[in-house]
This record gives C-alpha cells, sequence and structure tokens, in this order.
C-alpha cells in the first residue's frame, strides 16, 4: 500500500511483481508501524543486526537501537526522502538516532566502485553516498546506515566493501532477511491485533524465500517405524510394492516426508 501511495507502484500496477523490493520494503516496514518500536522493529533490529567488523570508535548499534524506548513512531519515518546523493528506502529520525535502511531483495547495489580504495567524498558506491547522506542530516547524533538484504549478499557486500570509505561519524551494519525473520518470530508480549500483524509478516517473509535452516538437532526426531512406512510381499520371485498415492501436491507449498 505504502509502496502505491509513494508512487513506487504504478496506479495501474503494470510495475508490480515479485520482485519488486519498494513493494517489500513498505509491507515490512508500514505494518510494522502499527506496533510500538520497543516492542516490535527495534527488537527486531537489535536482536539481528550485525556490524561491519572491526568498526572502532563508533556508537555500538545493537546499544543505540537497544536504548530507543519509543513507543508511537510513525511520525519519525520516512519513506524513499528525496536527496541528491540517492535515495535511502526508509530514515528513522529518533531524538538521539539516525537510521538509514537500505533494503534489497533480488537486485544488488545500484551502483560500485571500481577495485582499489576511493575517497569517501570522491566513491559512487550505493551505501557510502547513502552514508554521506545520514552523515549531513545526521548532526550530533547517532548515526547508523542498515543494509537489509539475503544473507548472501549481506556477506557479499560485508567482504568487499572498503570500511574506511563509509562518511565520518556513521556506522554501517548488515541485517539478513533471514535474521529478520527468525526475530519476529520470537516477539512476544504482544496483544492479539497485534500478533495478526507479526504473522503475516512471518508468512510473507517465508513465502519470499526467508525461512532459515536453523540446526541439525535429530534428539527429537520420531522413531522410524518400517513396518508403517510400507510393505514388502515377496511372492513367486516378484516384489511388490505397495505406496500410498492419492495424496495431492499443491505447488508453492513446503512438505515434510514422514
Amino acid at each position: 500500500m505504502l509502496a502505491e501511495i509513494k508512487g513506487k507502484v504504478s496506479r495501474t500496477g503494470s510495475n508490480l511483481s515479485e520482485r519488486l523490493e519498494d513493494n517489500l520494503t513498505g509491507n515490512v516496514f508500514g505494518a510494522l508501524r502499527y506496533i510500538p518500536f520497543i516492542d516490535g522493529l527495534g527488537k527486531v533490529l537489535a536482536n539481528a543486526v550485525q556490524e561491519l567488523p572491526d568498526t572502532v570508535n563508533l556508537p555500538d548499534i545493537n546499544s543505540c537501537i537497544d536504548h530507543i524506548k519509543a513507543q508511537y513512531w510513525a511520525d519519525v519515518i520516512e519513506f524513499w526522502p528525496y536527496d541528491k546523493e540517492g535515495e535511502l528506502d526508509a530514515l528513522l529520525t529518533f531524538e538521539d538516532t539516525m537510521i538509514g535502511i537500505e533494503v534489497k531483495y533480488l537486485s544488488g547495489l545500484s551502483s560500485v566502485d571500481e577495485t582499489g580504495v576511493i575517497p569517501t567524498e570522491l566513491s559512487k558506491h550505493q551505501l557510502v553516498r547513502e552514508s554521506r547522506i545520514i552523515s549531513r542530516k545526521g548532526n550530533q547524533k547517532n548515526k547508523i546506515l542498515l543494509f537489509i538484504a539475503d544473507r548472501q549478499m549481506c556477506n557479499d557486500v560485508m567482504k568487499s566493501i572498503e570500511k574506511s570509505s563509509i562518511a565520518s561519524g556513521v556506522t554501517l551494519g548488515f541485517v539478513s532477511w533471514q535474521d529478520f525473520l527468525h526475530e519476529l518470530k520470537q516477539l512476544n508480549g504482544l496483544d492479539q491485533f497485534q500478533q495478526i500483524i507479526i504473522q503475516d509478516l512471518i508468512e510473507l517473509l517465508t513465502r519470499k524465500g526467508f525461512e532459515d535452516f536453523i540446526s541439525m538437532n535429530t534428539n527429537e526426531a520420531p522413531l522410524i517405524h518400517t513396518d508403517q512406512l510400507f510393505d514388502f510381499s515377496i511372492l513367486c520371485n516378484e516384489v511388490t510394492i505397495d505406496f500410498v498415492t492419492n495424496t495431492s501436491i499443491n505447488k508453492e507449498l513446503y512438505y515434510e516426508f514422514n
């Protein structure tokens, strides 16, 4: 809805597809506005965020977000604010902290630098340009830039970007959609209406393919009773294998074979 309101989706929906990350941004962050920051998005980001390694002399992202005690926060978030340097997907301006958010779904960064170290002020790298936006607008606040994408893309960008190129005073962090989904599942203490919102987001991100593989713990695996799974009958040197085949299978669903 927000993507359409802000003109990211055409009136006819002709540019709307499952690949449109602006629509994903609006759906996720637009819905989370209905839940107090400290009970919803704040918990998700504070627990899921991963700082760029070896960052020194900068605010700790987890601590900064954890100290934001805002309840109502719909008035502090801007979606796709225009700037000559580029367009962040969301910009949150709290009393002591500014958080810029760049969201990726299936597309890559809009621009990157050639190999070698490029001065911050000359860099065309999308995240560097966005860090300059936050540096300029954040004044004396704690300034944070969060990159939200698939875990593999987060890892690739984390390895490739030059830490020294991020604008002074801005802390760059990474949040994978897989971790985002996991943290949504951990939220508790919500009322029944807020739980509906979170469950919708969980189902949306699951459908997008961000369900994570958690562990290989087999301690709780059910016992296998071979005589209940199939029946082998040997008669006249012939083997008959009998399986139940009347189960219908629908695409785009997950199945567990017991």
